[in-house]
């Protein structure tokens, strides 16, 4: 038994129970949440220590690893092969992501737009943009897969949680160690962006991305004494105006802060500075953006880690 552990045990000290919500983002989020953590871990902010970790899309890549108890320096290596004349000097929101995602991106947010205007229940809603990622042409699973290679063969954490959505019925999923699928495979359902990326199938079902149904899910996180958000937006991010970057992405809506506030927990959020979020831009699925991206989150998480340390110790 840790002696932490012990003296929480043996003289009457309530253990606090830490939880990491990680939101969607792209492969340039994936990147920049990355850096974060290995920034805060450079400055003695060890995220690993935590007890539950809720990833959605993006976050369910980074919360995998943090889970692992892997190094979050050495997993930014990935994002280093960029050349730096292949690199763009900012994002734009129209730049053509080649392979046709410009245009599927454009008819997945037509397909959000539509449910969300429509007089439905939002399992129904998450449905009708199921059978819109089940119709699309995108790569095959297995290719889809191997972008998660990172992962393959390790053993489900304890403490990890990823998000996904039935393609079907559009009833929500939240995957665990219990639910005895693959954790590649499962991180991958949670990423599948309807239009860009396959519906991956776990236990003979089609899953697609978890922030179909929130851009954070944090309300997954009740129970727990203190709830640190890492999202791609919020009302301090880059432009300040609180609005998503894209449909389903944002900061854990009041409804779910209110449920861990109302449950007891202290939370504490952590978005792009002005800076992360000029780097991030909009283009948040362009692999050439992902060195800056995670540059920007590491020099963002050790400014952040004096701020957090408190509240995470």
């Amino acid at each position: 038994m840790a002696a932490r552990d012990w003296l929480n045990t043996n003289m009457g000290v309530e253990r606090v129970s830490k939880a990491i919500v990680l939101s969607g983002g792209g492969s340039v989020g994936i990147a920049w949440q990355t850096g974060l953590v290995a920034g805060l871990a450079a400055e003695g902010v060890d995220l690993r220590d935590g007890d539950f970790v809720i990833g959605t899309s993006a976050g369910s890549a980074v919360g995998a690893q943090i889970a692992l108890g892997r190094d979050m320096a050495q997993a930014m290596e990935r994002f280093e092969t960029t050349r730096d004349n292949e690199r763009p000097r900012r994002a734009t929101s129209d730049r053509p992501e080649g392979g046709g995602s410009r245009e599927r991106m454009r008819g997945l947010m037509e397909v959000l737009a539509k449910s969300g205007a429509s007089p439905t229940d939002p399992k129904q809603a998450r449905a009708a943009i199921g059978r819109f990622a089940l119709d699309a042409k995108t790569v095959d699973e297995a290719s889809f897969l191997r972008g998660f290679s990172y992962l393959e063969g390790a053993t489900w954490p304890a403490a990890f949680r990823c998000t996904s959505v039935d393609a079907e019925s559009g009833r929500f999923k939240v995957w665990d160690a219990e639910a005895g699928v693959d954790l590649m495979a499962a991180v991958a359902s949670s990423c599948a962006v309807p239009g860009l990326f396959p519906p991956i199938t776990l236990e003979g079902r089609r899953y697609i991305d978890g922030g179909m149904r929130s851009g954070t899910n944090a309300d997954i996180a009740k129970g727990h004494d203190r709830v640190l958000i890492i999202t791609l937006m919020g009302r301090r991010a880059a432009g300040g105006d609180g609005g998503a970057r894209v449909p389903g992405m944002g900061i854990a809506n009041e409804r779910e802060l209110s449920i861990l506030r109302d449950a007891g927990a202290c939370v504490e959020t952590l978005v792009p500075d002005p800076e992360s979020g000029e780097v991030i831009g909009m283009d948040l699925m362009n692999p050439r953006l992902a060195g800056d991206a995670a540059r920007a989150g590491l020099r963002q998480g050790k400014a952040a880690a004096g701020q957090l340390r408190a509240f995470w110790s």
